[in-house]
């Protein structure tokens, strides 16, 4: 098996401690180690340094360099610009195809937290074994709670079990349903939260977006022809379209297949995500700061360690503060600090980006 990392994302929604130039998979959010070298450290015990693979901008080779200085120059992986996850995995798998036609590969965002490694690393195992079968494979994260910020799957018919776990068919895709919905998935017991991780054949993933992707696919057929000219493969990346692998091939696909996990998984996509693993107090205030708070509830403190907040009546907060920009967002709006990266955009306020 052959690990692909994606480390190529600005990381908008955890805007103003991810930014352009040093995005947060490249930041130490939860320890000593950045979340790109947990998510290699995740792997080690499977796979040797030669297994894994990079894929990220040009802007940020050299930041992988200096944080993985294990990996060979080749491990690197190349976008000629930002494109989502269908143009990302099918450029890896195009770039892998010339050195291991039949091999496996795993489709690892460099962005989310497991708890529990070990039964990652077993799921994992058990996920190679079908893939081998020609199945593109997914898994499905328990769910805890109604997200909205998270795809969900749909339990389909039972294929088997691989390496004691079991298998099934994902009978539907749904992106990020609203609050209703997701309670009423919640409800039903068979419904799982999308992970964006995937185990398949190599050729298996090509063979798909080419059947369904057509136009990704001559690309890449094309840009296999086209290493080492730059300005071409620029030119065949940015006539691509903007989409997911989930939209682009896993919703049309016919053997498409998960896990049900409970791994202690957060895809650690919003500044929400990260306050639902931190430690609350009884007013349900969390803060990786010394703080003083008056009356106020269910906010979450994220600042730099020499300066001290004060909060007075305030409830259901998000509060990120930087040297140079300040975020209050509601608790519920979390995604949506994304939006503020589109603003900035809008107002060429690059500097804050």
């Amino acid at each position: 098996m052959k690990a692909v990392i994606l480390a190529g994302g600005h990381g908008t929604r955890f805007w103003p401690v991810s930014r352009q130039s040093h995005p947060k998979q490249f930041l130490k959010i939860l320890g000593s180690r950045t979340m790109l070298q947990e998510t290699v450290d995740r792997v080690r015990s499977l796979l040797s340094s030669q297994d894994i693979y990079i894929v990220c901008s040009d802007q940020y080779v050299e930041e992988v360099r200096s944080q993985l200085p294990e990996l060979e120059t080749k491990q690197i992986i190349v976008e000629p610009l930002v494109r989502s996850t269908a143009s990302c995995i099918g450029l890896a798998a195009t770039y892998l195809k010339r050195y291991y036609p039949d091999e496996v590969m795993a489709v690892l965002p460099s962005d989310h937290l497991i708890g529990q490694v070990d039964e990652f690393i077993q799921v994992l195992e058990a996920a190679q074994e079908l893939a081998n079968q020609n199945w593109l494979v997914t898994f499905g994260m328990q769910p805890s709670h109604p997200a909205t910020g998270y795809g969900y799957l749909l339990q389909g018919e039972a294929i088997g079990k691989f390496g004691g776990y079991s298998a099934y068919q994902v009978a539907q895709f749904t992106e990020k349903p609203d609050l209703e919905q997701a309670a009423q998935f919640l409800l039903k017991g068979n419904y799982y939260w999308n992970s964006g991780m995937f185990v398949w054949k190599i050729k298996s993933i090509l063979e798909e977006i080419n059947s369904c992707m057509p136009k990704l696919g001559q690309s890449l057929k094309e840009m296999d022809e086209s290493w080492g000219n730059n300005e071409r493969m620029l030119e065949l990346f940015a006539s691509l379209e903007n989409i997911s692998i989930d939209f682009g091939v896993m919703e049309k696909a016919k053997k498409v297949a998960f896990f049900p996990c409970d791994l202690g998984w957060n895809d650690m996509g919003s500044w929400k995500a990260l306050e639902e693993i931190s430690s609350q107090n009884s007013q349900g205030m969390s803060s990786n700061i010394p703080y003083v708070n008056i009356d106020g509830r269910d906010c979450f403190v994220h600042a730099a360690q020499e300066k001290v907040i004060a909060l007075v009546g305030v409830e259901n907060l998000l509060i990120i503060d930087t040297p140079d920009a300040l975020l209050v967002c509601d608790r519920e709006r979390a995604e949506d600090v994304k939006k503020v990266v589109d603003r900035l955009k809008d107002k060429k306020l690059k500097e804050y980006l």
